[in-house]
């Protein structure tokens, strides 16, 4: 009789650890199903956000085929490509040149900066030890050189 009583504690005990368990990994699963269900809805909303975008890109082509087949590009096209002109039209041709500003050295300030990158370049493709040895021992070598191009 004593030894049926030790075994009663532990099959209660044993139930219990199993029963645990049972409901730790229904737990777990449930807890599993419900990351995959925010995932598949952050996935529909990518894609959501996707297809928005593709048919906003699909009507802009359409807008863009609607230009293309008007007359007005015709037109257009026709004028720019083929150098036609209407009857009663006028050719104008607009040239832009930029100007430099002039600095008070007399050279522009679009030479100052080639001038500054074909440095800066050089710099660039030069190893940092030329850079300190022209700094510590060569100052007016690197002033020279900063000067000459």
């Amino acid at each position: 009789m004593p030894y049926q009583r030790d075994l009663e504690p532990v099959s209660k005990q044993l139930t219990i650890i199993i029963g645990l368990t049972v409901v730790g990994f229904m737990t777990f699963g449930l807890a599993l199903s419900f990351y995959r269900n925010i995932l598949f809805q952050q996935t529909l909303n990518d894609l959501e956000q996707q297809n928005e975008q593709i048919a906003a890109g699909i009507g802009q082509e359409y807008r863009d085929l609607e230009y293309v087949n008007s007359d007005q590009y015709k037109d257009k096209y026709a004028k720019e490509n083929l150098a036609r002109v209407n009857d009663g039209e006028k050719v104008l041709l607009i040239a832009h040149t930029p100007k430099g500003i002039l600095t008070g050295s007399g050279e522009t300030l679009t030479e100052r900066e080639q001038r500054e990158a074909a440095y800066l370049e050089l710099l660039r493709q030069m190893p940092v030890v030329e850079h300190w040895k022209l700094y510590l021992f060569h100052r007016d070598k690197l002033e020279e050189l900063k000067k000459g191009l």
